[in-house]
């Protein structure tokens, strides 16, 4: 099976999509100069992968289980511009940083750091979210035309109804050649500066907080200062008046 990438589901190259990374993620990023993608066994919801962690029974009625299970990697990307929700969950000590890229340029990075290697497949796809009945009958199916690395992809891009609100896009790695790499984490090179276009501070810090901050990114990653936002999620609207007849 050649190298190649795949975008999946209703999102181009062009579309938008955003991650928020913990404060000693975002600076390790930097640092390493390497995007790190994990085995989906260690994203927090117990039905992930559950498509792949299931067993198997072949047509002739034999019953086994995945063997490469262990060769898939995934990262979590979402299509929320504004979210209350993504920034309470993925920055609980308010001091995350949200990275703004397209699906273009985050596939390419992953593509370009694997370039020459045989048996490896990139996808980028956006995450549905089927009710149980629907996941059920696609977790029967989703194999029917073999066991193709874009099916394994596929099966990754399911997920219930109740985190609909997360509105993923997944970047998706499949390892072909059965290497296993430290912890369950993919590690490849990305030039953070060139890969994201702009970085957003946690919009519950105060502004003083946020200078001292964007101040930090500035001095230890060379970010330009004028591409570090700070995210106005909760700035009441200005000049509104309510008015009473």
């Amino acid at each position: 099976m050649a190298q190649r990438s795949t975008i999946i589901g209703d999102i181009t190259r062009r579309t938008t999509i955003y991650r928020v990374f913990p404060r000693n993620r975002f600076f390790e990023l930097f640092d390493e100069k390497k995007n790190a993608l994990v085995q989906p066994t260690m994203w927090e919801d117990p039905f992930e992968n559950f498509i792949l962690k299931s067993p198997v029974r072949t047509a002739a009625g034999e019953t086994g289980a995945f063997a490469f299970h262990g060769h898939v990697y995934g990262q979590c990307w979402t299509l929320k511009k504004r979210s209350d929700a993504m920034w309470r969950i993925y920055s609980p000590k308010t001091d995350a940083v949200r990275v703004r890229t397209t699906v273009g340029r985050l596939i390419d990075s992953l593509c370009a750091a694997n370039k020459g290697v045989t048996n490896d497949s990139c996808f980028i796809g956006k995450v549905d979210y089927p009710p149980d009945f629907k996941l059920m009958k696609f977790a029967r199916t989703v194999f029917k035309d073999g066991l193709t690395a874009e099916a394994v992809a596929r099966s990754l891009l399911k997920k219930r109804d109740a985190f609909e609100h997360e509105a993923e896009v997944r970047l998706i790695y499949f390892e072909g050649q059965n290497k296993q790499h430290d912890g369950g984490v993919y590690k490849y090179t990305l030039d953070p500066l060139a890969a994201f276009d702009q970085f957003m501070i946690d919009p519950r810090l105060s502004y003083k907080k946020f200078r001292t901050f964007k101040d930090e990114l500035v001095a230890r990653t060379s970010i330009d200062e004028a591409r570090i936002k700070r995210s106005l999620l909760y700035k009441p609207p200005e000049g509104f008046v309510v008015e009473i007849p």
